[in-house]
């Protein structure tokens, strides 16, 4: 059987995973500024925790979570995020730290078809405001996106899409009146929104399926339920939202796809994903570490997915190398190497590939680095460097091994001189 890559497990190449690199850095950037503070929650929980939180009718649950037996265990790969920073914070028993505010980073993983954006194996990015139950804190959560989305120049791109479920109490409620509709409905739904109607039929608004949401169309709303002062709340977050001068959209259709949301939820989408037009998506879940055994928490946050996220933005450019190192003659190539050492243990990034001639290593150094160092057995003889600045073009070294041409762009010092000399004209250059 020849080798082959599992299907919705993507290889990341080098440029991608630059992408990757650069935009979690932006991310983790606007964060810090909200002093939100990374934490590290494992790849594999039990599955308890997951059927408990997201809903043991759920279709994560049922056919999407990757499961394995190990002796009398049952162990799940963390399909979300959010299950797992309540687990940790019952467990470490961190209630009098309240408010906390943290963030998550690492891969997720569920048995989904693959499609443009969405991978069984995918990287997502977390922040969870634990501890604050005021509409403040659903403000912060939805300002400290906003202002990524700008920082990615994406504003023209995208939406904010908002709405509320509500307390629990009326969702079940409304459940009951969504279930006296559809009920009448029932032969004209699909298969799996059949079982839905039973099971939560708050999922029947996320179907795709056209007969779906064409009965949808019909379907009572949510917000006819909710009481004055779920209502009022809600009004308060949409006049922060103004004032803050955040667009927005309110999607009354709009359920989020988790069984522990309440209240607030939220999604930024945008048209060029297709389908799968969330690339950023959270909102408020109140009950869920109570639910789990922990005490009271009010709690609101969001999670944004690297690769919807990496689709919208520009291709990422490669930032060039500080130095690349020419040398030439045995001799020269071998102290070459010596100070390219030296160099990366100060901090200066150094590119070589001391094959081939004069010219073929420059034309390599030209295409990657900013500055040039030229060492050859003539340099090695009299204990100097020439450093040349690759922005300005200039003079060439024959393959007698001398130089022809101006040597204004060039400038020629004792090897002892040469970290000063970098790190002043890198200085000057804003490359350090």
């Amino acid at each position: 059987m020849p080798l082959k890559r599992v299907r919705g497990f993507p290889d990341h190449l080098a440029e991608e995973s630059g992408q990757f690199d650069s935009l979690l850095s932006t991310i983790i950037e606007v964060l810090k500024v909200f002093d939100f503070q990374k934490v590290d929650p494992p790849i594999l929980e039990y599955s308890e925790l997951f059927s408990r939180t997201l809903g043991r009718d759920s279709e994560i649950v049922n056919k999407e979570m990757y499961s394995f037996q190990q002796g009398e265990e049952s162990l799940t790969l963390r399909p979300e995020g959010t299950a797992g920073i309540a687990r940790l914070f019952i467990t470490q028993k961190l209630y009098k730290q309240l408010p906390l505010k943290w963030y998550y980073q690492g891969y997720m993983f569920r048995h989904e078809r693959p499609q443009k954006g969405r991978f069984r194996q995918f990287y997502q990015l977390g922040a969870e405001f634990l501890g604050d139950s005021s509409e403040l804190a659903d403000l912060e959560v939805l300002s400290m996106a906003w202002l990524l989305v700008k920082k990615l120049s994406l504003e023209k791109k995208v939406t904010l899409e908002i709405n509320s479920l509500g307390s629990l109490k009326e969702r079940k409620k409304y459940r009951e009146k969504l279930q006296d509709f559809l009920s009448t409905q029932k032969e004209k739904l699909s298969a799996d929104s059949q079982v839905r109607l039973i099971q939560n039929p708050l999922r029947i608004w996320d179907s795709k399926e056209k007969q779906d949401q064409e009965i949808m169309k019909e379907a009572p709303l949510l917000k006819d339920s909710l009481q004055n002062q779920t209502i009022q709340r809600y009004e308060r977050i949409k006049e922060g939202l103004t004032s803050l001068n955040i667009p927005f959209k309110e999607n009354a259709q709009l359920v989020r796809g988790l069984d522990y949301y309440d209240d607030l939820v939220f999604e930024w989408t945008s048209k060029d994903l297709g389908a799968q037009s969330a690339f950023l998506s959270g909102g408020r879940y109140n009950g869920l570490i109570e639910s789990l055994g922990g005490p009271s928490t009010p709690a609101v946050g969001w999670a944004v997915g690297l690769e919807r996220l990496n689709l919208l933005c520009e291709p990422f450019k490669r930032k060039p190398v500080q130095i690349g190192f020419a040398a030439i003659g045995e001799k020269a190539v071998k102290k070459a190497f010596q100070m390219i050492y030296e160099l990366r243990a100060e901090g200066f990034s150094v590119y070589y590939r001391f094959s081939g001639n004069f010219s073929k290593q420059m034309k390599r150094i030209s295409q990657k680095c900013l500055f040039a160092l030229i060492y050859g057995e003539q340099e090695h003889s009299k204990r100097e460097i020439i450093l040349k600045d690759l922005s300005k073009g200039g003079p060439d070294r024959t393959s007698q091994g001398n130089f022809k041409g101006k040597y204004e762009n060039q400038y020629i010092f004792p090897v002892s001189r040469l970290k000063a000399e970098l790190a002043k004209k890198l200085t000057h250059t804003g490359s350090v």
